[in-house]
């Protein structure tokens, strides 16, 4: 057994003897792409709320030497064997780390999207206890176990690439230490100093691969805290129907609702907090105002990246259903691609107000 493999049966049986384990049998999907793919994952990520690492490590391809008949020769086939076996190693701690991020961003999306529904609906209110609120916020709970089964896995990742890198640099010693043998000749050198530049170029991918893994370790678990945090306070909000300020109108400004003859729903070009970006008089159930908001909100961000919207339901003293509406609209405005944590909603009462209505604000 060489010297290499001794510290890698130590190394692993260290692992194994923390109470670490880790399954080669263990498949996640590969997710090698051109950088706009990974533009569209880092994308994807921030839209989710969670910040990950994005490298794709591949590792430098290793020349390929000649038996010079020496003994220095066979050393120098047998570094560039135990290289050849470390870069595969690398090739698949890095296919199994991009299969944990994307299962991760997809499961915090999901997350993010049930969140913002149930926050929406429990923010113009519902019934104490309402089950279906309690069934999304299952789901929510499913994609947060999914993110804490895969920080598990990246723990044991990281155990494996920890014990790979000691290995390398080990590697990279051991070359050096080969220039001092004697009864080498000059071919044997020149192999060696090229070896020993590609074993030195794969030793900093592997290190870039573990601050990586455990870059991403720190962050999931934070996501994963805060999250179980957020599911608790939740979960108490559904048990009494409402959640954050209910009928309390986030701005003082006067009605300015759109013409009732009206099938269009007109999109103010103002974008002062005073007056509202889009007014909406639901005169029916059908009222078309889709184009309109679609319109407001893409002027709004144009205008303002970092825009927060205000969606405020007007109820009549007579009551009406001004909240429903107000739902929907929260929703087409996270649906054209604003996060849920920019859209607000809330409820008043207004004494002008004949038919149920709302307004849209920014700030």
């Amino acid at each position: 057994m060489t010297k290499l493999a001794k510290l890698s049966s130590l190394l692993l049986a260290t692992v194994v003897l923390s109470g670490c384990t880790y399954s080669s049998d263990a498949i996640f999907p590969s997710l090698f792409g051109d950088d706009s793919e990974a533009v569209s994952q880092e994308n994807e990520a921030a839209e989710a709320g969670i910040v990950l690492g994005t490298t794709n490590f591949e590792p430098v391809t290793i020349s390929e030497v000649s038996n010079t008949g020496t003994f220095v020769g066979q050393k120098v086939i047998t570094f560039r064997n135990e290289l050849s076996q470390l870069q595969s190693s690398i090739k698949a701690n890095n296919a199994q780390l991009q299969g944990i991020r994307d299962s991760v961003v997809n499961n915090a999306l999901q997350y993010h999207k049930t969140i913002g529904m149930i926050e929406a609906k429990l923010q113009v209110g519902t019934t104490p206890g309402n089950p279906r609120m309690f069934e999304m916020l299952a789901q929510a709970q499913n994609n947060i176990q999914v993110m804490s089964t895969n920080s598990a896995t990246l723990n044991q990742l990281s155990a494996k690439v920890a014990a790979d890198t000691a290995n390398t640099d080990y590697l990279v010693e051991s070359i050096r230490s080969a220039y001092s043998i004697s009864g080498a000749v000059d071919e044997d050198h020149r192999q060696l100093h090229v070896l020993e530049n590609e074993a030195g170029q794969t030793s900093i991918l592997m290190h870039s691969l573990l601050n990586e893994v455990n870059s991403d370790i720190s962050r999931q678990q934070q996501y994963i805290e805060t999250a179980n945090n957020n599911i608790v306070k939740l979960s108490d909000a559904i048990r009494v129907g409402s959640y954050g300020v209910n009928n309390v109108p986030m701005m003082r400004s006067p009605l300015a609702f759109a013409n009732a003859g009206e099938t269009n729903a007109k999109a103010s070009p103002a974008l002062i907090s005073g007056k509202p970006l889009m007014a909406i008089k639901f005169t029916s159930a059908d009222v078309k105002y889709q184009e309109g908001l679609k319109q407001a909100v893409a002027n709004a961000v144009a205008k303002k990246p970092d825009v927060v919207f205000d969606v405020v339901a007007i109820n009549s003293p007579q009551g009406s259903n001004a909240q429903q509406y107000a739902s929907k609209v929260f929703q087409d405005i996270i649906n054209l691609g604003i996060s849920a944590d920019k859209v607000n909603i809330s409820a008043k009462t207004d004494a002008k107000a004949s038919v149920p209505a709302v307004m849209v604000f920014v700030r």
